[in-house]
């Protein structure tokens, strides 16, 4: 083999050798990008397997608490807004009439063992807003107003004054079949509370109407007790007992001045008398000495003249 050949051949093995380290380079630094790429690949995958899992408790936990806080509720009905003017209309006495609730949905009586049906309850929950509602109470379907896409439910508790006209369906309505028993145990005692105080708020108005009406029995015994004590120009004229017109306060004062008078009076007739009896004992007095004077000198002897 010729020199050509051999520096041929070491050229092109040279050549083969810097192109396979060329390559390789590529190929490690390649598989390296590879290995990191897929190594990160799986550091998010099992990031996202740990994140799918809690995603998936945390559902199953959401969806278990929502049947635990829906279980006793019953069936639901929702009413959308429109309130008096739309499906629901509020009447006298606390009455609703529905329109879209009644057989036909599942507002049906239960048929006693004995015969008769037993008219279905419903409890009413007026929209406050999208996630807010109020209680309105129970309410039973009648049974004559019972149709097939239409009721008429009344309260099951006595209504209280002014009670229907805070009533405003305006957002919406729900109805349900059911409440829990806490629930409604909690509304039971709410209500009860609410018709004690209202009993209690009954008999203190009577008793300030009796208090009222004995206040004015006092005042008119009062009053006559003052007009017998000061006078009434409406009383009976009577000549033996003044006070009737004058009072007894004026009476007893011209009484007094009767009396005060009586006594001047019997004062100066008492002087009066002290001194004519002063004046006829001394008069006495005077006689008996004149009297005693004269009988002695009767009694002294006389000389005659003829002796």
């Amino acid at each position: 083999m010729n020199a050509y050949l051999r520096g041929t051949l070491f050229f092109l093995v040279l050549a083969g050798l810097g192109t396979e380290f060329y390559f390789g380079g590529r190929v490690l630094k390649r598989r390296f990008d590879l290995e990191a790429a897929m190594l990160k690949a799986q550091a998010e995958s099992k990031k996202a397997q740990d994140a799918y899992e809690a995603a998936r408790v945390e559902n199953v936990a959401a969806r278990s608490a929502l049947t635990s806080v829906k279980m006793g509720w019953g069936y639901e009905w929702s009413f959308p807004a429109g309130g008096n003017i739309g499906n629901i209309q509020a009447v006298a006495g606390g009455r609703l009439t529905v329109n879209g609730l009644g057989r036909d949905n599942g507002l049906v009586p239960v048929t006693k063992p004995g015969g008769g049906d037993v008219p279905p309850i419903v409890h009413v929950f007026a929209m406050v807003d999208a996630n807010t509602s109020r209680y309105i109470g129970e309410f039973a379907a009648r049974l004559d107003g019972l149709q097939n896409a239409s009721c008429v439910l009344e309260p099951t508790w006595t209504l209280m004054n002014q009670e229907q006209n805070s009533w405003n369906f305006q957002n919406g309505v729900r109805i349900r079949g059911q409440v829990p028993p806490s629930q409604r145990n909690a509304f039971s005692s709410l209500n009860q509370s609410i018709i004690r105080l209202f009993e209690q708020n009954y008999l203190t108005d009577i008793n300030i109407q009796n208090q009222t009406a004995l206040n004015t029995k006092a005042q008119e015994a009062l009053d006559i007790r003052k007009r017998e004590l000061t006078g009434d120009p409406n009383g009976a004229d009577v000549a033996e007992h003044p006070e009737y017109r004058a009072g007894l306060v004026a009476a007893i004062r011209d009484l007094e001045e009767d009396r005060n008078t009586v006594q001047n009076d019997v004062d100066a007739l008492r002087r009066n008398l002290k001194a004519a009896t002063e004046t006829r004992q001394a008069q006495l007095q005077q006689i008996r000495q004149q009297d005693g004077s004269a009988a002695a000198s009767t009694s002294t002897p006389q000389v005659s003249q003829a002796e």
